[in-house]
């Protein structure tokens, strides 16, 4: 367990920093510090996949162990991410517990995706009371539907994959 748990972090961080450096968003889109959210494909097939402690876990971990390699440990990014993060899982927790059949993979994700940016606003907006944050809601809330419809599709790919691969290891086709 403790295995899984440090390999899903990892891969976690590595997505994160990976989109952080290589994919910035934030230069052509209208809202700062946007992104897709590649590192939530972790944190969906985690919720999918294994015990709904982990996915706090590793979302925790990975969210430290990004902002202590980035240097924004304990700064604004920081506690957006923790926002958003926390506001994500709850509303993908709930959603996944009492209404498992109202919402496929993607529509969890979409879920998630509008839960994180509106966590993220609402954090700002804890922390500059004033500053106008809530302008960014519709932008926001737009690039909520493409970002989490693609990291849905790709975890659904994902988790497909590895129930392939755990057939093919007992025996299965």
């Amino acid at each position: 367990m403790i295995t899984k748990t440090g390999l899903y972090i990892a891969l976690g961080v590595t997505l994160s920093l990976l989109e952080t450096y290589l994919i910035p968003l934030g230069l052509v889109l209208p809202i700062p510090g946007a992104k897709i959210g590649l590192a939530n494909l972790v944190t969906l097939v985690v919720l999918l996949t294994e015990k709904n402690q982990m996915v706090w876990l590793v979302t925790g971990g990975r969210i430290f162990l990004a902002s202590l390699l980035t240097g924004t440990l304990f700064s604004v990014s920081f506690a957006l991410s923790v926002g958003g993060s926390i506001a994500a899982l709850l509303v993908m927790s709930i959603l996944r517990k009492k209404a498992p059949k109202l919402f496929s993979l993607i529509g969890l994700s979409i879920a998630g995706a509008v839960a994180h940016n509106s966590g993220q606003l609402l954090t700002l907006y804890l922390l500059l009371p004033g500053a106008g944050v809530f302008s960014f809601l519709p932008w926001a809330l737009l690039l909520a539907i493409p970002s989490g419809w693609l990291t849905g599709y790709l975890a659904i790919q994902i988790i497909q994959s590895l129930q392939r691969e755990r057939g093919n290891e007992h025996g299965g086709a």
